[in-house]
Order: structure tokens, then sequence, then C-alpha cells
């Protein structure tokens, strides 16, 4: 989503504000409101007051003498640094609205259970664990602590920020936006989907402002190296410490004792700028694709790749009477299929009604003044899954106050639902991805929800349901087959709708990960192979 002119000049206006100390209560809440909304007026107020930021210290370094001693003892230093105080408290405040406070104000209802699950181990080179052993494929939950005995193990989390532990190391997995680095090496590749990541340590935190870092902890304290872009890092030893923005190739040690420069920096760089040789799996995909670009008659056709799809009949339809022209509109790439409210269409996507994973992946514009009754449902499809009481799961955008904002993206499913933060009923487009994994029937495997828009992981919080309806019976015939535009019963479609228009539908049989749906998003491609064995 690209902010229009006059957004712009109102967001500067409030940034301006923030940083002249003159932001006035109504422009406070203004600003709030927006950045819970907004991941683009987000991304250019971070952006915005990392610039001031960076004039303002580089203002002072011009006035300022070289210091004669440590940086955290240099009065100029700490007068070049002074500005940058305000970072830290400005990257909270944002991170708090975006994932701590979204939806303020409203009825949530039962307070949310947190997801097991938020990331995965994705590569290993000879790695040796004093934890649980984790390969290639693993997930990690919120709140494990990975421990390495020798070796490296890359982690990716859902936020898109992918890490590398180098042992002898200590990290704790605090959710997919932060990590607790004990003691060892942490590398970091942050992209801009996951500005805000930070990485904390008994001497230091770290919050990311679009970088690639490396963190390095033992007994003493932590050394901290900007590879790319910049960091805003915080002591944490001092009462009274002061953020610090560094920069690339610019590097710092925090301690008890204080913050220094790091001792032999150069020849550290150069030894962490060295790229790691991983193992990886190699990871097939099956994929069904739609891109609405061509119709015969009611059909549109589908494109398929992967063993097991090629004698599927993956055919999109519409079954409608309403002229073929009303179904037809133009899309974010090509054509699009526009859903009118007596308009729907059904498809096959072989294994979707299983217990595997799979990512369902669109194009959506939906009407900025779309009533409540337009909010079903954009894409669902049945279940054989007892956990879930054989029930349908639907990709919508919340109708329900009481539940949580409205207009924002909603996954449902037999015994709860998830919610983003950014609202979809704006006129425009928006890149809608869920990775549903429902799991086997057993109650000890947790149903898992990433829901990503634009690229940005936007929740991977599970809400039970306030009443588990009874399960129902199967149905055979709704096995695999998935829905457009209609709200689905245990024996078909029903009345409830969805009034907006749907494009480049991709229906693949495994939860993506993050810089994956990224290129898909830019690309409107999946490679049936995804990832390389060797890197």
């Amino acid at each position: 989503m690209n902010l229009r002119d006059p957004e712009v000049l109102e967001l500067n206006e409030l940034c301006g504000a923030v940083v002249d100390g003159r932001l006035t209560e109504a422009q406070r809440a203004r600003l709030e409101r927006w950045l819970k909304e907004s991941h683009e007026a987000r991304r250019h107020y971070v952006r915005a007051l990392g610039q001031s930021a960076s004039m303002h210290g580089y203002a002072a370094e011009v006035h300022a003498e070289a210091p004669e001693a440590p940086v955290a003892q240099a009065k100029s230093m700490r007068y070049a640094l002074w500005w940058t105080a305000v970072l830290p408290a400005v990257a909270a405040w944002v991170i708090g609205l975006f994932f701590g406070e979204r939806g303020a104000g409203d009825d949530l209802g039962p307070p949310p259970r947190p997801s097991e699950f938020v990331g995965q181990v994705t590569a290993a080179k000879t790695v040796q664990w004093i934890s649980a052993p984790l390969w290639p494929g693993a997930q990690v939950r919120k709140g494990q602590k990975l421990e390495l005995a020798s070796g490296a193990a890359e982690i990716t989390l859902d936020s898109g920020a992918r890490m590398v532990l180098s042992g002898a190391a200590e990290l704790e997995i605090n959710s997919a936006w932060e990590a607790s680095l004990r003691r060892g090496t942490l590398k970091a590749t942050v992209p801009p989907e996951a500005v805000g990541f930070r990485v904390s340590n008994a001497a230091v935190e770290v919050v990311d402002l679009g970088t690639e870092f490396t963190m390095v902890a033992d007994a003493h304290g932590a050394e901290v190296f900007v590879l790319k872009g910049e960091v805003a890092a915080a002591p944490r030893a001092a009462l009274g410490g002061e953020t610090i923005l560094l920069r690339e190739k610019e590097s710092r040690r925090f301690a008890a004792t204080g913050v220094s420069d790091v001792q032999d920096s150069e020849r550290k760089f150069a030894r962490l700028a060295e790229p790691l040789q991983f193992s990886r799996l190699i990871l097939v995909t099956r994929w069904v694709h739609w891109s609405f670009d061509e119709a015969d008659g009611d059909v549109f056709r589908a494109e398929v790749s992967g063993a097991g799809a090629e004698n599927a009949d993956a055919r999109l339809q519409r079954s409608t009477m309403t002229e073929r022209a009303a179904v037809r509109g133009e899309g974010r790439r090509g054509a699009a299929v526009r859903f009118d409210g007596r308009t729907y269409a059904r498809a096959i996507a072989p294994g979707i009604s299983g217990t595997a994973p799979h990512t369902v992946s669109f194009w959506v514009r939906v009407p900025e003044d779309a009533p409540l009754s337009d909010a079903y449902s954009m894409v669902t499809w049945a279940t054989k899954n007892k956990k879930l009481g054989n029930r349908h799961v639907g990709i919508n955008w919340n109708r329900d106050r009481t539940e949580g904002p409205l207009g924002v993206l909603r996954t449902d499913f037999g015994g709860g639902h998830a919610f983003g933060s950014t609202s979809l009923r704006d006129g425009r487009w928006h890149h809608i991805t869920v990775c549903f994994s429902p799991g086997d029937d057993s109650a000890d495997t947790p149903v898992q929800v990433r829901q990503y828009v634009d690229g940005c992981l936007e929740s991977s919080t599970v809400i039970p349901g306030r009443k588990r309806a009874p399960a129902v019976e199967e149905n055979a015939a709704m096995n695999d087959v998935v829905w457009l535009g209609r709200r689905i019963g245990p024996s078909g479609p029903l009345a409830d709708h969805f009034r907006g228009e749907i494009d480049e539908l991709f229906i693949a049989d495994r939860a993506l990960e993050p810089q994956e749906i990224v290129s898909l998003m830019n690309e409107n491609r999946l490679p049936i192979t995804i990832l390389a064995a060797h890197r």
C-alpha cells in the first residue's frame, strides 16, 4: 500500500511534532490510530525518526572534539548521541502499538492464547546441541531455549528475521520479533518487513532499523557489530545509559562498566563477514494457481505444478447467471475476478482438507464502503479433521467489533480464529497470505495460523472460540473443494457472501517461509524447488 500525497504531508507534520516535542493529545491519538492501521505509515514513521536521529547525531559530531576516553565517558560523544535517546522510546511505542496494543479500545473477548511456534530451524552446519537437538525443518516455540556446544544453526522466525547462532552459544526465543542472547555469537539478517526486530542481552538491547548485525556475548558483556544498515543500541547496565545509533561498519562493546570501543574491530568485522556454507533441505512444493487472466466460458483455467496435482480437476468455475463481463475486472496483475454478492466460485485444491500444512495466497481489493454483510468469505474450504470438528476454514475480513478491529484480516476455523491488524476495507489492493497448519487429530498438536498482509507478519496468535460447536459429519463431496466469495456450511455454499475483487490465487501444499511469501508477492511465481541443498 502506498501513502497518498495528503497522507504523507499529514504524517510528516505528526513526525515533526514528535521531533519538536509539541505533539498534542489529539495528534497523538491520530498518530496512534494510524500506526495501528497502516504498515506503510509505520515504516514511514520509523524511517523519518531514524533520519532525524541521524541528522542530530551528525550535527553534534561535527561540533564535537575527538574523545580522549572510552565512548561511555566522552562528554562530546554523549552530546552527539543525546538525540538518539528518543529512538528507543519511539521504537518501543511503535512496536507496542504494532504488536501489543492492536485493537485497543475494542472488546476482544477472551484473552488470546499465544501461538506455540514462532519459527523454524532452516539450516545447520556441524552443529552439536546441548539442548534437545533440532534439525532443519524443526519448529521453534515461543520461550524455547536453544543451546549449542559448537557449530552453527540458522533460525528463521515468522516475522522474516533470520538468525545464525554459532556455538558455544545460548539463545532464548521470546517471540517472532524478539530473542535474548545469553552467550555466543548471533548474526541477524532483518528484511524491511521485519523492521523493529530486537535482540537483547544483560548488557544491551538492540532494535533493528533495517539491518544486518552481529552480537557477540560473553560473561562480562556484549559486542555489537553493524554489517549493513542501522541499529538502535540501548545499554542496560548503567542507569540513564543513552541509546546509541550505530551505522554500517560501526561497533561498540557494552558491559557493566559502561560502553566502549571494540578492540581489534577491523579483524573482527572481517571474520564476521565470512559466509557460512550450510546444509539445507530440498523442499519440493506442489501448488495450484489461478491468474483469472484467461476464461473459457464459466471456467477460469488453473496452472498446476508438482506430483499429485497433474490429474486434479483444479479449475475455477463461475456459477451465476450474471453477465460474464460483470465478473471480470482490472486486477493487480492482468485481470481479476469480481464478486458482487451474487457471484461465487469453486475449485479443486488437492489435499487442502487434510491435516498437512497449506498456504493460501492472493491479492484482494475490498471496497472502502463495504457493508459488514459483505465480509464472508474470500476463500474457504471444508476439513476432514476431528480436532476442527470437520468444520470449514474461512479467510475473511472482520465484521464483529466485539471480537476485534473492523476490516482486519481474519481466519476462522473450528475451535478458534486469528486476527490481523491492518484494515483491508480501504479500496486498495492488498496481498494476503495465510499459512494454515491444522496438525493431526491429537489435541497436543496446536493449530497454527500465520497471517501476512503485504508481506508482513500480522498475526501468529490463535484465539480460542468462545463456544465450540459440535462436530459435523464429514462430507466426502466437499473434500479438497475451495470456494471463493461465499461462506459454506456442511453441505455447500450459504447465502453469506463476499463483495470485492480477487486476483492471483495460489495454494501451496506446505507452509511457506517469510522470504518466500515476499518473493511470491513481488514476482508472482512459486518454483517447484524453493531452497537449494547448499549455499
